[in-house]
């Protein structure tokens, strides 16, 4: 698959300010309320990949709301946070296979994501009785993951953001709990064909669902994501760049440590071509606490 330049992105730089980058004002910056992330460069025709910016936050952070772009060939963008750094802190390539690969890295946590439909809208997290917010630990390393894809004939100078609102402390510190069962780094579709999957993860610990989303790429039909024990839907969607989360509140769901989070998914491949993980994907992640 063709790699985008790294163009705007820059080499990058440590907790302090991180990757820097000139096309179209794509300069992240890290000192003010809102952090700036954004990663880009020139996109050639027909290419696609992914950039990825990796700042190592030097205090822990709560997260009130967020607000991110695509611009231009921005296909989707994510935000992942690991409790450690993997990799130096920059802006380069990057691989959606190789930053989830639990197996290689260790846990991570998806805090947002961008889809088309999503792009340009705020998204804020409750503020009464108490603020809430994602927490993310001095220390963590965000990775924020620019998927581009240019279908013109021409070369596009691309750039993707994500604003996040910090300026206010969670009295609810919220983490986000993705579901990916290893099981789906496995996932194909066939050539000019439909499949229904399903995975399962146990819980692991107690959980209460303040919020919860599901990530699916072009082709992705149908997502359902639900506790096998009871069969109480979590999340369910049938479009794949469903906007928002689901908002549960003070109405938050309980899930046992001994209980088993299920995913169910459907896919429709129309290229002549399989299409595999991270190509496409089933995910599911919900706000904890």
């Amino acid at each position: 698959m063709p790699e985008p330049s790294a163009g705007a992105g820059g080499s990058g730089g440590g907790g302090g300010n991180g990757g820097g980058g000139e096309i179209n004002g794509c300069e992240p910056s890290f000192d003010n309320d809102t952090i700036h992330l954004a990663v880009g460069g020139p996109i050639a025709t027909g290419a696609e990949g992914s950039l990825c910016l990796r700042w190592t936050a030097p205090e822990a952070i709560d997260i009130s709301g967020y607000r991110g772009t695509l611009g231009p060939a921005g296909h989707h963008a994510l935000l992942l946070s690991r409790s450690e750094p993997t990799e130096p802190d920059g802006t380069g390539p990057c691989s959606e296979a190789e930053i989830m690969d639990t197996s290689k890295l260790g846990a991570f946590q998806i805090l947002a994501a961008v889809s088309y439909e999503s792009s340009g809208e705020q998204f804020d997290f409750p503020s009464t009785p108490v603020q809430v917010g994602l927490h993310v630990p001095a220390g963590s390393q965000l990775v924020f993951d620019g998927h581009f894809l240019n279908a013109s004939a021409d070369e596009i100078d691309a750039c993707a953001t994500l604003d996040l609102n910090r300026g206010k402390p969670a009295g609810l510190k919220l983490t986000f709990r993705p579901v990916l069962p290893e099981e789906q780094y496995g996932l194909s579709i066939g050539p000019n064909s439909s499949l229904d999957v399903t995975y399962e993860e146990p819980a692991g610990s107690d959980l209460r669902i303040v919020a919860a989303s599901a990530h699916m790429h072009e082709g992705g039909t149908h997502f359902r994501m639900s506790v096998k024990e009871t069969d109480q839907t979590i999340y369910e969607t049938t479009n794949w760049a469903d906007p928002a989360p689901a908002i549960y509140g003070a109405n938050y769901i309980e899930v046992g440590a001994a209980q088993t989070l299920k995913l169910a998914c459907s896919f429709m491949n129309t290229s002549p071509q399989a299409i595999a993980f991270p190509d496409q994907m089933c995910v599911g992640g919900m706000y904890v606490f």
